[in-house]
């Protein structure tokens, strides 16, 4: 058998052998964490059987197939009379790293986020650390322990005197301008108010300028004539008018028959000269 054979089978054997090994250490379990300490809720120490629960944020599987972040419990224990507590966490290899969060239950299993006593507590494979636990404030206590009852508060104070104003600080630098903002929405137009009443009359303006003469009317038809009145009463007897001419002088009469004639002729003078006279005044009142 040459010798780069031998080297060939001695690696061979050397893979098979450390294959079980590989195996076996792959198996072992990973140590867990172990945490101890003291409980307080409110300054003082819980009922025994206390719940206290330890947790870890890990990267799990949704159920879309997206990886998300959960917390998942990984112990759980009670405290005794004393409010003591002993938790051992699960091992698991992806724990390594993480910070670990207290819960206590208080009351009726209501779970309230502890504080811890270290500034930070991280899941360690084979750690033991005591980390003590508070969940409130607890009330201020005297020199032995007793704690300090606050009685009701006094009355007001006066004010004090106003201090003196203090010097102006130096102008810090201006900062970045933000975003504009959304255009605003139009607002609605709002109602018509009602008519207001109206106002008393105002002074008497002076008068305007004539205006133009208007042009001239249409003639109207003329009415029918209307019903003759009656005769007014009659009026006072006119003057005399003039003496006539003399006449022509008659034939003599016949002898011893004058005196009559002239008597007959005397009254249709005075008839005649009446008559005249009336004619006269009518055509004056027409």
């Amino acid at each position: 058998m040459t010798k780069t054979r031998l080297v060939a089978l001695l690696s061979v054997l050397a893979l098979l052998a450390a294959m079980p090994l590989a195996t076996v250490l792959a198996q072992q379990p990973v140590p867990p964490h172990k945490f101890y300490g003291m409980v307080m809720v409110e300054g003082e120490a819980p009922p025994e059987g206390t719940i206290v629960t330890a947790s870890v944020m890990v990267m799990a599987e949704g159920e879309d197939g997206e990886m998300i972040e959960e917390t998942r419990k990984i112990g759980e224990a009670m405290t005794d009379a004393m409010g003591n507590y002993v938790l051992t966490t699960m091992g698991n290899a992806m724990y390594i790293g993480k910070d670990v969060m207290f819960m206590v239950m208080v009351g009726d299993e209501e779970a309230v986020d502890a504080m811890p006593s270290m500034e930070s507590v991280m899941w360690t494979q084979g750690g033991v650390d005591s980390v003590d636990l508070e969940v409130g404030e607890a009330p201020p206590r005297t020199g032995d322990g007793t704690p300090i009852v606050r009685g009701p508060a006094g009355p007001r104070g006066p004010a004090g005197a106003a201090g003196a104003d203090g010097a102006d600080g130096a102008q810090g630098p201006a900062g970045p301008r933000g975003p504009a903002g959304a255009d605003g929405h139009d607002g609605h137009d709002g109602h018509d108010g009602a008519d207001g009443a109206d106002g008393a009359a105002g002074a008497r303006g002076p008068a305007g300028p004539a205006g133009a003469d208007g042009s001239d009317g249409a003639d109207g038809s003329n009415g029918a004539a209307g019903a003759q009145g009656p005769a007014g009463p009659a009026g006072p007897a006119g003057p005399a008018g003039a003496d006539g001419a003399a006449g022509a002088t008659g034939p003599a009469g016949a002898a011893g028959g004058g005196g009559a004639l002239a008597v007959v002729a005397l009254i249709i003078a005075i008839v005649g000269v009446v008559a005249a006279g009336g004619a006269f005044i009518a055509g004056r009142r027409g």
